[in-house]
Formats: C-alpha cells, sequence, structure tokens
C-alpha cells in the first residue's frame, strides 16, 4: 500500500485511484478473466498487484500471465511479488513498446488503466493496442469508476457485459468486451 500512495503522489494521472482495487473488485476481474479458460492473460496497469493477486489464484497452471506496469516503483513491487510463480512475465514500461512476440497471441486483457485520465488520443492509442495483442475474439476486461468511456470501449469491443460493485474505493464498473474484427483510424506501425 505504501508503494501504492507513493506512486499516486509522484504521478496521479498515470495512477487515478486513492487506493488500490479492493478484493471484491480483483475478484469479479478475475473470475471475468479466466471464464473461458484462456491461454495467456495480459494485465495492464496491474499497480501494487492487488488484481495480479487475484489472477495467479484464479487461472490454471498452465495459464500464462504476462503483466506490464510502467512505474517502476509499482514494478519493483510486482517483482517482489512474482519471484516464485511461474509462466509469469513483467514487462515494465509502456504497453505501446509491448514486447514484439506478444503480438495477437493475447487471450484476455485485463485493465487497471485510467482512462479517465488520459486524453483521447491515447486512450485510442491504448484500445488500438489492445486490440493488435489480442488474438481473433478475444476479450477486454477493465474497471472504472464511472461509465463515462464505454462508448469509446465500444467502438474497438462489442459489449459483452457490465457489473458494479460498492466493495472498491471508490465504487467501480466492470466493462467486459468482446473485440471487433474491423481496424480503426489509429493503427500501430509496429514493424
Amino acid at each position: 500500500m505504501f508503494d501504492f500512495l507513493k506512486a499516486a503522489v509522484h504521478s496521479p494521472q498515470s495512477i487515478g485511484a486513492i487506493a488500490p482495487s479492493s478484493a471484491r473488485l480483483a475478484q469479479m476481474m478475475a473470475q471475468r478473466a479466466v471464464a473461458d479458460h484462456p491461454d495467456v492473460i495480459l494485465e495492464v496497469g496491474a499497480g501494487d498487484g492487488a488484481i495480479t493477486k487475484a489472477l495467479l489464484n484464479a487461472r490454471r497452471p498452465e495459464t500464462t500471465l504476462w503483466i506490464c506496469e510502467r512505474n517502476p516503483t509499482l514494478g519493483k513491487t510486482l517483482q517482489a511479488l512474482l519471484k516464485e510463480e511461474t509462466n509469469v512475465q513483467l514487462f515494465i514500461g509502456d504497453i505501446t513498446d509491448f514486447p514484439p512476440a506478444w503480438l495477437g497471441r493475447v487471450d484476455v486483457v485485463v485493465s487497471g488503466l485510467p482512462f479517465a485520465s488520459f486524453s483521447q488520443n491515447l486512450r485510442d492509442q491504448l484500445l488500438q493496442t489492445f486490440h493488435d495483442l489480442l488474438q481473433p475474439g478475444g476479450h477486454f476486461i477493465a474497471f472504472q469508476y464511472t461509465r463515462l468511456h464505454f462508448k469509446t470501449f465500444r467502438r474497438y469491443f462489442s459489449e459483452h457485459s457490465y457489473s458494479f460493485t460498492f466493495q472498491n474505493l471508490p465504487p467501480a464498473y466492470v466493462f467486459e468486451g468482446v473485440q471487433k474484427e474491423e481496424k480503426h483510424a489509429y493503427h500501430l506501425n509496429r514493424r
């Protein structure tokens, strides 16, 4: 929790929360992520690992978990959390600079990113990145504190469901969408 608060003070727009995700929210996200027995789950914006822990507990042992966190302080916290884990890869950096081997190999993207803190251009860039990382028909699962950006999510992902929990500070919505077939105006030129 201390590392989370330290990171939030130094970088409030990239953290976007006043407290780590609750156990209830983490459980909701993890259960949705593992529902279809994915081979590869990517968590983006892992923070201090609240949702990461739930994903580690919910996944099958053969499910690979890729984790991305751009904040180096929180990255160190995650390194300590993951040191004994297998089938896990931690990437400390911006998700738009993802390892090339990840392209098109992800079954589920789990996002803890604060879309409300980002410009529309950055939102589109991130969502297109997720679209590129996902296999056809892949799932995108994100929590937000309002439904304001669900409309943006729906441009990239057909809404599958959403839910809400009061058991988080602040209360949170969970959006789940399925990757749409078409590509969008913003496209990453990765190679």
